[in-house]
């Protein structure tokens, strides 16, 4: 299907013949959590070998090449699929093309799989001046994350806090993340190593975590009622208790663990292990929490997606509009006065406009009435969105991010 171009944007737009709502949509959900295991492993491998535990990361090479390995295929695999699905919504999956080479945040995915790539030829010693280029790829990587996020779209201060907040986790949670991985059969001396380095990296980092999530937080909730009372919040909250979980597993491991170990007294894996299967569940819980809309600030009017149920005779419009990832979403049944499809509908025309940018598409209805109509804005920020029925037009504010 060929991409229509405007002057100052790009659409895409198909027919989709399995339409699902936004809400019940749980798969970016999913795809996100993978990339932020995949990222931390391959990262935390990276981090762990070169600069926390490097002796132990000899000894245990082979485990770490797994880690690193099983990191490069879950981020790959999760971005992969995750352009798939996007173009499975548009209803054309033979646009991964275009999507990738065309939108602002097909080129960041792009920039994301060759980062990828580039990070594990390093880890493999594919190519030189490791000490140069690790750091540089790696915070590469990480700003891929965040100029995809809810951070990125914020834009301000927001994408800097997010970089910094991935960084720090990557350094102490991706770190500790590889030592559970190469502590079995490692020396108790290599092990010792790693643990006092990675103990003074967790207190630097968590205490930086902290203050950034805070920032985070109350850029995005904007009121603290929102933290109990939107599904963003409450989402926050469930992480907030599994981050509490982990900081007080750490705070054992540093007090009663890092004694022993220095005694000799312990050989223990369990305090790290555990530590290691609840930052798993945070970085879950990141996934579900990263595709989750946070509450609209105070004040702003533009919603992320409308209901819309629109009487015109004894026949009903009913549907959603709404925004995900830079697409703009229509879903639209057109029901008799008992909820039944009609054998068929008019065609409809949808108008998008943001400034002088202008989004426009004619769609008839897929399946008996019902429609679907997604079109792609490149530019972020408050559209005005126009359906055209035959007899009637509705407008609506929308608030467009990638």
């Amino acid at each position: 299907m060929p991409v229509c171009k405007e002057p100052v944007a790009s659409n895409l737009t198909s027919l989709y013949p399995t339409a699902m709502p936004h809400e019940h949509d749980n798969t970016q959900s999913v795809l996100r959590a993978a990339l932020y295991l995949g990222v931390f492993l391959l990262l935390g491998a990276g981090v762990f070998a070169r600069y926390v535990g490097p002796e132990a990361a000899r000894a245990q090479r082979w485990r770490l090449w797994y880690l690193l390995s099983g990191g490069f295929l879950l981020a790959m695999g999760a971005t992969l699929y995750g352009v798939y699905h996007v173009t499975w919504m548009l209803g054309d999956t033979t646009l991964m093309g275009s999507y990738l080479l065309e939108t602002r945040q097909g080129n960041l995915l792009l920039v994301r799989l060759g980062l990828l790539v580039g990070l594990l030829g390093l880890s493999m010693g594919w190519f030189r001046l490791d000490r140069w280029l690790y750091p540089s790829l790696a915070l590469g990587l990480l700003l891929t994350l965040t100029f995809t996020s809810h951070a990125g779209a914020a834009g301000g201060l927001q994408p800097w806090a997010d970089l910094l907040h991935l960084g720090l986790g990557v350094v102490w949670a991706g770190a500790l993340l590889a030592l559970a991985v190469v502590w079995p059969g490692t020396r108790l001396e290599a092990v010792l190593r790693a643990t006092r380095r990675l103990s003074a990296l967790g207190l630097v980092s968590v205490v930086g975590m902290a203050l950034l999530g805070v920032y985070l937080a109350w850029a995005r909730l904007g009121e603290l009622s929102q933290l109990w009372s939107t599904a963003y919040g409450q989402r926050l909250l469930l992480k907030l208790g599994l981050v509490a979980l982990v900081v007080g597993v750490a705070a054992v491991n540093r007090l009663w663990l890092l004694p022993r170990l220095q005694a000799k007294r312990v050989r223990g894996l369990s305090p790290v292990g555990l530590e290691a299967a609840l930052i798993a569940g945070v970085l879950a819980v990141s996934g579900l929490l990263a595709t989750t809309e946070p509450p609209p600030a105070p004040g702003l009017a533009a919603p992320r997606m409308v209901n819309i149920s629109e009487s015109v005779g004894n026949q009903r419009y009913v549907g959603q509009l709404f925004s995900q990832g830079g697409l703009i979403h229509l879903y639209l049944d057109l029901r008799d006065a008992e909820g039944n499809l009609l054998e068929g509908g008019p065609a409809l025309k949808v108008r998008a406009q943001r400034g002088a940018e202008l989004l426009e598409e004619v769609a008839g209805p897929f399946y008996r009435s019902q429609y679907h109509l997604a079109l792609i804005a490149e530019a972020q920020g408050v559209w005005e969105v126009q359906v055209e029925l035959p007899e009637k037009t509705l407008e609506f504010t929308l608030d467009v991010r990638p």
